[in-house]
């Protein structure tokens, strides 16, 4: 007895082809008249059957059990083997090694044989290969059933979707989200370093100053240094700074742009190492407000860097003061002092000299830390 669904099918088919009312009709009557309707019908239903198989959003094809492709849509034709020129007869394994690198070919060959001796189906969801006629890679997901065909031969017909541009969309969103949490890593990771350089920075600044004002003015200068900084990196998404871009924005934020003179080759550095330039020249810079060159109105800074090649290549950074009031040496280590000392031998892998010459501060720094990047070939860069 057939089954509930087996009748909503029946009568599907019934509705859709009006075909048992047409026979029913056409037993009475056999005249021409019938005949001729019954055969429109049919033509009719063909072609309706022929615009479905076009026009679905898969390839379609059929080859029967010589191997040879019979039949073929158009969605097939015009998109997989668009450069197999005839396709209907065609010897299928001919056609798949010009598709195909050869192993790929005799894979895909045989399990359409497989399919046509045992009629067992076969899906592919993960095929994607580099194409032999094309310059690229290629994804499908497809599946392959055994059909009847006239005469009571037997074939194989293929559904199968193009899952290139799936596949794309599909990596792209996962890179998407592998960055997504990389970038939420590094930016904790970010904080939790910014954190800990602020309490160092009012540790340092407000905990061994006497002087509530001093401390507020001198740790809100530090703090705005290394804003600056950041801007600075935050341009160039945190990858790499340019030096000569760190040291403007130093400069600036001290206010004495105008009366230090800089000058060196195109130079990158890492966004850690750049932030601690930053506080670097800032430390150099308040020294010399207060009581180096920039203490009065004639005094002056050059600030220059170069690099001296060699494995690895070393970054000489130079800030020599003249025209300011006589230098002694300091009787007690400052904050800024230590900083430049420590930070920089730790985080440059630098050697740092301090040099209170009598004419004015020379500060040398030679660094060689494996994150300094070194930039394309350019011209001196002059800013005074």
């Amino acid at each position: 007895m057939p089954t509930r669904s087996g009748f909503e099918s029946e009568a599907l088919s019934e509705r859709f082809t009006g075909r048992d009312a047409l026979l029913r009709r056409v037993a009475g009557d056999a005249s021409e008249a019938w005949v001729r309707q019954v055969a429109e019908h049919t033509a009719r239903q063909s072609d309706i059957f022929v615009e479905l198989i076009n026009k679905c959003p898969f390839g379609i094809y059929l080859v029967d059990d010589a191997l040879t492709i019979v039949a073929m849509n158009e969605r097939s034709q015009e998109g997989a083997f668009q450069n197999v020129r005839p396709v209907i007869g065609r010897p299928f394994e001919e056609a798949m090694r010009i598709l195909w690198p050869e192993t790929v070919a005799q894979e895909i060959i045989g399990h359409f044989r497989t399919t046509l001796e045992t009629g067992e189906p076969y899906r592919s969801h993960a095929f994607v290969e580099p194409r032999a006629d094309l310059d690229q890679i290629e994804g499908y997901e497809w599946e392959l059933h055994r059909a009847r065909l006239p005469e009571g031969r037997q074939g194989v017909i293929c559904y199968y979707f193009d899952s290139t541009e799936l596949r794309e969309a599909q990596r792209a969103l996962a890179e998407a989200a592998r960055r997504q949490r990389l970038l939420i890593d590094e930016l904790n990771h970010r904080v939790k370093n910014m954190l800990s350089v602020v309490q160092s920075l009012a540790r340092q600044t407000i905990g061994r100053n006497p002087d509530p004002a001093a401390a507020q003015l001198a740790f809100e200068g530090r703090l705005g240094a290394l804003a600056r900084a950041h801007d600075t990196l935050t341009r160039v998404h945190w990858e790499k700074a340019e030096l000569a871009d760190v040291v403007e924005g130093a400069l600036d934020s001290c206010g004495v742009a105008d009366r230090v003179e800089t000058r060196g080759p195109t130079f990158w550095l890492d966004s850690r190492i750049a932030v601690t330039v930053a506080m670097a020249l800032h430390e150099l810079c308040t020294n010399a407000i207060k009581y180096g060159a920039l203490s009065n109105e004639a005094g002056r800074v050059d600030f220059t860097w170069s690099v001296e090649q060699g494995p690895p290549p070393r970054l000489r950074l130079e800030w020599r003061e003249r025209g300011g009031p006589a230098v002694t040496p300091p009787a007690r280590r400052g904050f800024g002092t230590r900083m430049l000392e420590r930070a920089l031998a730790g985080d440059l892998k630098a050697q740092v000299r301090l040099d209170f010459a009598p004419e004015g501060l020379v500060c040398t720094i030679a660094a060689a830390a494996p994150a300094l990047f070194e930039g394309p070939p350019a011209p001196d860069r002059d800013r005074a």
